[in-house]
């Protein structure tokens, strides 16, 4: 990584700072996101600057740059970085002077046996501050992961007051039953892959429920399939909460086939995002 974008501005990545000395910084007054960039192509970028909008309304974090500002400034970096693969974090705090970081990191890259046999996940208790919102206030997320890790799991689980599983400390979470796809609507972050993987079920006949997933009913195994998701991972069928395994993917359910063609819709549209942007250049 050479470059940095501060304000729009190209910067070396060695000039980039935080003002200690902001009440905004130091108050986590501010909010992010992050969008995959495939062969120097910003998916679904449009969508990414939607919810950075929406997020910037929900916690009144008043600034003057629209997106046209945003996408000509992140095809100035991808440019500049000669990008192929990475993720970009817009990074933005708020107050009377409001500034912006968007800064590249490389592509995660995920094994195979997440998506084959699935991935071991914990359930923490915690609720997040203005759930509706990507806000820059993440120790909740932090210290849940961090969990998560010293037990050899993927990922945490939220858990809220009424003992109901929302999502997971960077993942909107759902589970499938005889044809159905539940999946929690209040007081979670919605998820532009999520907007995706609704979409495409929507479109497939099976019938979709929004509700919350009590914890209690993910450990009796009520469910055929659990699984996460996110704009890094796509889809991921969680293979285990706690020490609780999750019925297997190649149940009579057919929850297996589902994930893998959630997952082939995924990399389709994907690729549609790039051979759009391909012919518009």
């Amino acid at each position: 990584m050479k470059y940095v974008l501060h304000n729009g501005a190209l910067i070396s990545a060695e000039k980039a700072h935080l003002p200690i000395s902001r009440r905004e910084v130091l108050f986590s007054f501010g909010i992010y996101e992050s969008l995959k960039v495939r062969g120097g192509v910003p998916l679904f970028v449009e969508e990414h600057l939607e919810r950075l909008s929406e997020s910037a309304r929900i916690l009144d974090l008043q600034h003057s740059y629209d997106q046209d500002h945003f996408i000509d400034a992140i095809q100035r970096l991808i440019e500049a970085n000669r990008l192929e693969d990475a993720t970009l974090r817009i990074q933005m705090f708020g107050g009377d002077e409001p500034f912006y970081y968007v800064v590249p990191f490389p592509l995660p890259r995920y094994p195979r046996w997440y998506y084959n046999e699935g991935v071991p996940t914990i359930s923490y208790e915690g609720e997040r501050v203005m759930p509706r919102a990507k806000s820059n206030c993440l120790l909740l997320n932090y210290i849940a992961l961090r969990e998560a890790q010293r037990r050899d799991a993927v990922e945490a689980l939220l858990v809220n007051r009424n003992g109901d599983a929302l999502e997971g400390t960077r993942s909107n979470l759902y589970a499938f039953q005889e044809g159905t796809l539940i999946t929690p609507e209040e007081d979670v972050l919605y998820g532009v892959t999520r907007r995706h993987i609704l979409e495409w079920f929507e479109r497939e006949g099976y019938s979709l429920k929004y509700a919350p997933l009590p914890l209690k009913a993910l450990l009796n195994c009520e469910y055929d399939g659990v699984f996460i998701s996110s704009t890094s991972m796509g889809a991921v069928p969680v293979r285990q909460i706690d020490t609780v395994e999750m019925p297997p993917l190649n149940s009579d359910s057919g929850f297996g086939d589902v994930i893998t063609r959630v997952n082939t819709h995924l990399e389709q549209k994907e690729i549609r995002e790039i051979q759009k942007f391909t012919k518009m250049v």
